[in-house]
């Protein structure tokens, strides 16, 4: 065979092989957009006949059967659908779809399947709460680590325990990543049991990192029991652990948050200085005009600029301090004041 002849059905092969690779693409676009599409079409179906149920249509509780075998599709469509309905209309969906057996089709579900099923399941779950959910969500929890935090979520909305201690312990052991949506769940679990992360704040197996996830989380609970674990916590080791403590102080807005607040301002580290210089003005403490004007002159940018827009919040004590040093000649106290009595008008 000539060089020129191999080089041809070289050629003819690798067209023939993008032909049959575009052509894959193609058929596999295809046949995701018609499964969308069927999808999509049995969803407005479970809505129109979840409608149905609501209208009191006497046919439409047996209509519902024909979708029981597809917990995923009920669950998504749930999801969406119960998010915008209350009260009685709601209760008329749930109890029909208790009476053909959807709550035990989506628990089945937590066990088989694709991921995006399992969790879809678990989500929706929280409308049917009982002994059985709790019980099915909790095994969820505890056999998959990738679904734990969605199944930990979902027992708490269908009114299940789950403790600010479990939370902690799964997160120290790895089993939770503190994500964002780990810090919104742990904060709501906080505000239903601030004492008990108080006394979390004790453990010692908890990284800086998840000490902070609680400091924040008891800032925002609002309740003033937590005020001296977080006065400790202002003098821990670790500095992202100390900023918090003195910001979490600051959202409490507490007068007994003051002597913390103030001992911050001194801090080695400038992030904490920074943290208790807005700490002092959320919080409206006037006896620390002074210290906050000494922080005018700070090293630190965003300490001198935190303190001046917290002078702001002090009333005539705090615009007096800050037209004085609006007129001194040393450019980091004039700038950071001048620019925040501009801001308020006040210049």
């Amino acid at each position: 065979m000539s060089t020129l002849l191999l080089i041809w059905l070289v050629a003819i092969a690798m067209m023939v092989a993008a032909i049959a690779w575009m052509a894959g693409l193609i058929l596999q676009r295809m046949l995701q957009a018609r499964t969308r599409e069927r999808r999509l079409a049995e969803r407005r179906a479970v809505e129109m006949t979840l409608l149905s149920v609501m209208q009191g249509r006497a046919d439409a509780a047996l209509a519902l059967r024909q979708f029981r075998g597809k917990p995923r599709l009920l669950a998504e469509t749930l999801l969406d659908f119960l998010g915008v309905v209350r009260g009685r209309d709601r209760d008329v969906v749930i109890e029909a779809l208790e009476a053909i057996g959807v709550p035990g089709a989506l628990r089945a579900r937590l066990t088989r399947g694709s991921w995006a099923g399992r969790l879809a399941a678990a989500e929706a779950l929280a409308a049917f709460p009982g002994p059985e959910t709790q019980a099915a969500l909790w095994r969820m929890a505890e056999a998959t680590p990738e679904a734990r935090l969605t199944a930990l979520e979902a027992l708490a909305r269908a009114g299940g325990a789950v403790s600010v201690d479990q939370l902690l312990d799964a997160a120290a052991q790895g089993d939770l990543r503190a994500s964002g949506r780990f810090a919104e769940f742990l904060r709501e679990q906080v505000a239903l049991d601030a004492p008990a992360a108080v006394q979390a704040l004790a453990r010692g197996d908890l990284r800086p990192e998840l000490r902070v996830l609680v400091i924040e989380a008891l800032g925002a609970s609002g309740d003033y029991g937590a005020i001296a674990a977080l006065a400790g916590a202002a003098g821990d080791a670790d500095a992202a652990v100390r900023a918090a403590a003195v910001h979490a102080l600051g959202r409490l807005q507490h007068p007994a948050g003051q002597a913390p607040i103030a001992t911050a301002l001194d801090d080695a580290n400038g992030d904490v200085r920074a943290a208790a210089a807005e700490a002092a003005g959320e919080a409206r403490l006037p006896k620390l005009a002074d210290a906050l004007y000494g922080r005018l002159f700070d090293d630190a940018w965003r300490v001198r600029f935190q303190a001046a827009a917290s002078l702001g919040k002090l009333g005539p004590a705090g615009l007096e301090r800050l037209r004085r040093a609006a007129a001194l000649a040393d450019p980091r106290a004039q700038r950071a004041a001048a620019l925040t009595l501009a801001e308020l008008g006040a210049a």
